[in-house]
């Protein structure tokens, strides 16, 4: 197998810093990639609120100047070492007064759990500062893997204003979208910031978007290739604007270099044998630690143990694109089955105060936890008997894998991962690992949860079910093995001569 140095650019890895599933890949994807004796390097923001992971060591770097419009920000680096199975972590900060990553939160302010005014100006830093700490290492680098629009701007640098550097000689660039719903899109100032002139920007150039700048469409348009983190999705982003969320045509113009390639999950931090969360652990096997779990879950709720009920999971941001709508459609629905309802997450006020308030109402069926808890993420996916994801649009989904491991019986809209990995269960063949609903709808999820519960009450069924999911790998092998085949493609286009240039993808346009 060829081995590769390999840069990720990302805003989150776990468990540095986490908001989402982001953190879960990246963290999970460059540790495999380690395994497999590539060289990695994974670059982050250095976080206020960053978790230094026990074991881990830091260095401090030599500093440097950022170019920035007409003028230069200063910057300073930090690396992260670990054990021998981990990336090795550059940690990017700004040392001028505006202290970019130096503040509460992530993306969003605490306060007002609205994004920070000038995150666009802080992740166009973060590219930029990553890039230039990176062409200080004095090393080639054979793949840059940028990460979603925080990190969209990398490719765009490699094959513009850093075109000559020795560290991008021959490097394939590979721009991974995990979510097309987020895509920093800003007023057109930012390309001076970025060093670009006000003559590349005109209607249908790669930086303008509808009179602005558009953080996605840089990162699309300037990498050799661009992946997606399922194969449904992959289709979804170029077939309508419901899920191409604006930039379907521009998906489609180069719907020739777009792969999906579905996330796996990291089976030694998700393994029910082994979890250190839970009171008692299990294999497919050996399903008797999973009753143990849901014992342990009820009484952590707080909900009575009779009648014996089965217990719905549901974990993730509060946001529109989760489903949440549904939920909240379909709560006199939901109160009509025989279920509890325990609920993990933070985001949108309007999903916390109705969460709140059904909870509070019928504290017997329902309990809310409005917090980031790892620990209590593990022990509803051990205990809890259903995982509800009624998802608008859901690029690939982790959840759904945790809990097909966990013998946790999903619930889900079949959109995106979620539609690449639960099939029906038919109770005719005894195929399928969970249930599934077509349009977004109230109606047909509590159908769907119904169909499940009725399954709930045959226990041979039931076990049948649960021993599907389990039975299937989740893990990073066959992700991993997508991704070196898609470095390969990378490579090779970069040796053929056959890379984006500001020239080439102005031409396109």
């Amino acid at each position: 197998m060829r081995r590769f140095s390999v840069v990720h650019l990302a805003s989150e890895m776990a468990p540095f810093a986490k908001v989402g599933g982001l953190a879960d890949v990246v963290a999970a994807l460059a540790a495999e990639q380690t395994r497999r004796g590539h060289r990695v390097i994974v670059a982050l923001p250095h976080w206020r609120d960053l978790a230094l992971p026990a074991r881990w060591r830091l260095t401090g770097l030599a500093g440097t100047r950022v170019p920035w419009g007409m003028a230069h920000e200063p910057a300073r680096f930090t690396m992260a070492e670990g054990p021998g199975d981990q990336p090795s972590v550059l940690l990017v900060d700004h040392a001028g007064d505006r202290r970019f990553f130096q503040r509460p939160g992530f993306y969003d302010d605490p306060l007002t759990h609205e994004g920070y005014p000038d995150n666009p100006e802080r992740f166009l830093f973060f590219a930029r500062a990553a890039l230039e700490a990176l062409k200080g290492f004095g090393e080639r680098f054979d793949v840059l893997h940028a990460h979603d629009q925080q990190a969209a701007w990398a490719p765009c640098f490699v094959r513009t204003h850093d075109a000559e550097e020795p560290a991008w000689d021959g490097t394939g660039t590979v721009f991974t979208i995990h979510n097309l719903g987020y895509q920093g899109i800003v007023d057109p100032w930012v390309l001076g910031l970025a060093g670009f002139p006000r003559e590349t920007f005109f209607p249908q150039s790669p930086f303008e978007y509808h009179g602005r700048v558009n953080f996605m469409k840089v990162g699309i348009l300037f990498a050799d290739l661009v992946s997606t983190v399922s194969p449904t999705y992959a289709r979804e982003i170029q077939a309508s604007g419901e899920y191409g969320h604006g930039l379907e045509g521009v998906l489609q113009r180069r719907t020739g270099d777009v792969r999906g390639i579905l996330n796996g999950i990291d089976e030694r931090e998700w393994d029910p044998a082994t979890d250190r969360w839970l009171p008692s652990t299990y294999d497919r096997d050996h399903l008797e630690g999973k009753r143990a779990c849901r014992h342990a879950l009820a009484l952590e709720c707080g909900f009575p143990l009779d009648p014996d009920w089965p217990i719905v999971g549901l974990i993730g941001r509060l946001a529109e694109q989760k489903g949440w709508d549904l939920v909240e459609a379909g709560e006199r629905a939901l109160a009509d089955l025989p279920a509890r309802f325990i609920v993990l997450g933070v985001g949108a006020p309007r999903y916390m105060e109705f969460l709140r308030r059904v909870a509070e109402e019928r504290p017997w069926q329902w309990r809310f936890e409005a917090s980031h808890d790892e620990g209590l993420a593990h022990r509803i996916e051990a205990g809890a008997d259903l995982f509800l994801m009624p998802s608008r649009y859901e690029p690939c989904g982790l959840n759904q894998m945790y809990s097909l491991r966990y013998g946790t019986v999903p619930v889900v809209r079949a959109t995106g991962g979620l539609a690449d990995t639960v099939r029906e269960f038919d109770p005719v063949t005894g195929e399928g690992n969970g249930f599934v609903f077509q349009g977004f709808s109230s109606d047909e999820m509590a159908m769907a949860l119904r169909r499940a519960l009725a399954a709930w009450g045959e226990p041979a069924l039931w076990r049948a079910i649960q021993r599907n999911g389990m039975a299937r790998e989740w893990g990073w092998r066959i992700a991993a093995d997508g991704y070196d085949r898609l470095y390969v493609e990378a490579l090779e286009r970069v040796t053929a001569g056959r890379v984006p240039t500001l020239e080439s993808v102005r031409d396109t346009f």
